[in-house]
């Protein structure tokens, strides 16, 4: 056989073999990230306590203060407990550049309410201590004191702080995000690859730039 044929032959074989890897790669994406969404939907609309509707429904609700959940895309979605709580507009509200501190608890997020063994980080002084009577030595890898970053800054995941820009000091949030708004592909501490994400926040201060 001529050199230059079965060179070409075998240059065409590997592209074919990378393409068919790459599509295989992809569906398999695309399978994950829709199981996720559709999850985290279901859940928020189904079995959560309380059961949301979509913020773009709330004008069908029959309720006088329907609690709504909001989403970006179909990546993030995030519910606002305290949205009707007394005073609340006069809360300060999270803007770019502000100096926030936080409370939260973060888990792998499967397809109903996770459990202690899907927590995965938290400075939650409660949880924290739940983890210690399961026998968790918590001494250097855990600490209740409240997380701060700047809002812009990088210090959070974008997608926590999209979530959380226009919600207010004082607010306990509930973000979830599928795998594409998390980390990736990427294997991160105890969160496996491709995993769909559960954040608790309570709002503990905002400091104006």
């Amino acid at each position: 056989m001529d050199m230059n044929r079965f060179c070409n032959i075998v240059i065409a074989s590997v592209v074919a073999l990378a393409a068919a890897l790459t599509l295989s790669c992809s569906n398999e994406t695309d399978t994950t990230l829709n199981t996720q969404q559709r999850n985290i939907a279901n859940y928020l609309k189904g079995s959560h306590q309380p059961r949301l509707v979509p913020e773009e429904e709330i004008g069908s609700s029959l309720d006088n203060e329907p609690k709504f959940y909001t989403s970006w895309g179909l990546d993030i979605y995030r519910y606002i407990s305290t949205y009707y709580a007394e005073g609340r507009d006069s809360w300060t509200q999270i803007e770019p550049g502000d100096r926030v501190a936080i409370t939260y608890s973060a888990y792998v997020f499967k397809s109903g309410k996770p459990s202690l063994s899907d927590l995965f980080a938290t400075n939650d002084e409660q949880n924290i201590e739940s983890l210690k009577d399961l026998g968790l030595d918590t001494t250097y890898e855990w600490t209740t004191e409240p997380f701060e970053f700047t809002m812009g800054s990088g210090d959070l995941l974008e997608s926590l702080e999209i979530a959380l820009e226009g919600c207010r000091e004082g607010d306990n949030v509930e973000v979830y995000l599928t795998f594409e708004a998390g980390y990736g592909n990427k294997y991160v501490g105890m969160v496996p690859q491709k995993s769909a994400q559960m954040w608790i926040i309570d709002i503990k201060s905002v400091t104006k730039k």
